[in-house]
């Protein structure tokens, strides 16, 4: 099934119902509606068809909103792009998604001159106007969204990447189905909620908070730049319910200064995110400012996710959440393919409606290895604890040999978090001649009078001998890439040209 159906249902049934809005613009659902009908009508008059690209390199921002429906209703591929990346970096995944067309801003648009594209659309970086809207006014608002099995491609999203181009993650109308659904199943949305995308929608967090939208029926605010206090002036104003957030951002609005949420009205009911390590006080602090629950679990741009449970009393800061079937199963594998039992750690596998096929390379789609012929490894090692909850530990390639021993860098940075004064933590493995490998660290401090010797001397109470940074230093800021997960290779780069800290 197409997914906009979903989207097309809601708009017959409430079509005055406030849809999508960001800072400049809100759209009812038949408003939207319509103008998504005049961009298919405008992109297939172009030439444009089913499985061509659309390129997409905007904020989060209403025209976002019309084109990605636009590209479900008409079969073309959305491909929204990493708006973080620049100039060669830009135009590399660019040439990679070889578009019909490219939608962007009239300033970013001077970035891609040199890329040879079929047509170019643009929008103003302050105002709904440009080439985009031009299309949309001379177009017909009437259109009958084409027929799709769950097969059939909805979107790509890139996958982050350091040194090479990033690969084309495909998801599939049935992938777009399956995951909207089980969220919706997990977090209980409906029609009466109220979604806030802060994430990109180029990124999986973002992508989800928008599908979900169309799948329930509900509004959904995009937020363009991340501030905290425009962040609670929406909440306030949007009467916000729920929203995706990384850690990031979690531990900003929990180190913010406390008199900003004393006028706080409204109360999000749960948010759902997860990445890096966190100190539980911290998440603690959020929630407790926030209101609601929030919901650690297990997520990749591929698909198979695992969810906390919604009811605050129930979930957990200890684990990753559990599996829902209605999207994805998921288990642990040993090194000989064979199942892990709980409390082993071995790979996490996923399979099922909410996984990708593989990733898409032009012509052909360049499939994963699988296990048993049915589970998509990840890279990512965990466990099941006997109540069938995952515990993430780390990617495989991020584990760290020193020694003999294993080292697992999520367990050393949950101890280095639980160190007053430690509100940010990268750990990775450095070459050592002796060792192989040596455990390093970069640290953000929120206590200046914070030294290194005082950490060394808390967490060698915290961890056997082998598992404490051999080479550490404090940082303003970890190096992040463009989702903001932590850029580990820029770390390494970093902790060597650091000097020595006591």
């Amino acid at each position: 099934m197409n997914f906009a159906g979903f989207f097309e249902l809601h708009a017959r049934g409430n079509p005055e119902r406030m849809a999508i809005a960001d800072s400049r613009r809100r759209l009812s659902f038949g408003e939207l509606n319509e103008l998504s009908n005049a961009l298919a009508n405008g992109l297939v008059q172009a030439g444009l068809g089913k499985g061509d690209r659309l390129a997409i390199c905007l904020l989060n921002r209403v025209e976002l909103a019309i084109a990605l429906l636009a590209c479900f209703k008409s079969g073309i591929i959305a491909a929204p792009l990493n708006w973080r990346l620049q100039g060669p970096d830009l135009a590399r995944i660019v040439q990679h998604a070889a578009p019909s067309c490219l939608l962007t801003t009239q300033s970013r648009r001077q970035e891609l001159k040199d890329v040879g594209l079929p047509l170019v659309l643009e929008v103003s970086d302050d105002a709904a106007s440009g080439s985009f809207w031009d299309l949309i006014g001379r177009s017909s608002r009437k259109f009958d969204s084409i027929g799709c099995q769950a097969k059939d491609i909805a979107n790509l999203l890139y996958t982050s990447g350091t040194t090479s181009t990033p690969k084309a993650a495909i998801h599939t109308h049935g992938m777009r189905v399956a995951i909207a659904g089980s969220m919706a199943d997990c977090f209980k949305l409906s029609r009466r909620d109220k979604a806030l995308a802060i994430s990109p929608l180029f990124h999986t967090g973002g992508m989800s908070v928008f599908a979900n939208a169309i799948f329930s029926g509900c509004s959904c605010y995009l937020m363009e730049k991340w501030d905290v206090r425009e962040f609670l002036r929406i909440i306030d104003a949007e009467e916000i319910t729920f929203m995706h957030l990384i850690a990031t951002l979690v531990v900003d609005i929990a180190s913010a200064p406390p008199e900003l949420f004393k006028g706080l009205k409204s109360k999000v009911r749960m948010v759902w995110g997860g990445g890096h390590n966190v100190d539980v006080a911290v998440l603690k602090t959020f929630e407790d400012r926030l209101g609601g629950a929030l919901l650690l679990g297990y997520s990749r741009t591929e698909g198979g996710l695992t969810y906390n449970k919604l009811d605050r009393a129930e979930r957990s800061f200890e684990h990753n959440g559990f599996q829902n079937t209605n999207s994805s199963e998921v288990a642990i594998f040993d090194a000989a393919g064979e199942k892990c039992p709980a409390g082993t750690i071995g790979e996490i596998a996923v399979r099922g409606d909410g996984v990708t096929p593989g990733y898409w390379d032009n012509q052909y789609v360049r499939k994963p290895r699988l296990i048993d012929d049915s589970w998509q490894p990840t890279g990512d090692l965990g466990y099941f604890d006997p109540d069938g909850a995952l515990h993430f530990i780390g990617r495989n390639d991020e584990m760290i040999k020193t020694g003999g021993e294993n080292v697992y860098p999520s367990e050393v940075a949950a101890a280095l978090l639980s160190v007053a004064g430690i509100s940010d933590a990268a750990v990775f493995g450095l070459p050592d001649a002796r060792m192989g490998q040596k455990v390093a660290a970069l640290l953000v401090r929120s206590d200046p009078a914070l030294t290194m010797e005082a950490v060394d001397k808390q967490v060698r109470s915290l961890l056997g001998g082998f598992k404490i940074p051999r080479a550490a230093a404090f940082v303003d800021e970890l190096p992040r890439l463009g989702s903001q997960k932590i850029d580990y290779a820029a770390c390494r780069r970093l902790l060597q040209t650091q000097p020595e800290q006591k």
